[in-house]
């Protein structure tokens, strides 16, 4: 029980990210495969899914490491 709630923070920032994560590879699919006006339209959007991505993982990293931390010691 315990380590399911020190867990709870990482399955809350990690769920929504890997959806984020999946949208990020979806959009860069079809910037590969689209014309020049498609790609300029496409870009902002992915960079700003890939900054929120990148930091969701980097928050699920370290709230994942904390959990390990505390029901180990």
């Amino acid at each position: 029980m315990v380590s399911t709630l020190a867990f709870l923070p990482f399955r809350v920032v990690y769920a929504p990210t890997k959806m984020v994560g999946r949208v990020v590879a979806w959009l860069a699919d079809g910037y590969r495969s689209a014309p020049t006006v498609e790609r300029v339209l496409i870009f902002p959007s992915w960079a700003v899914f890939r900054v929120v991505f990148l930091a969701g993982l980097s928050l699920s990293q370290l709230l994942h490491a904390a959990a390990r931390r505390s029901v180990e010691g």
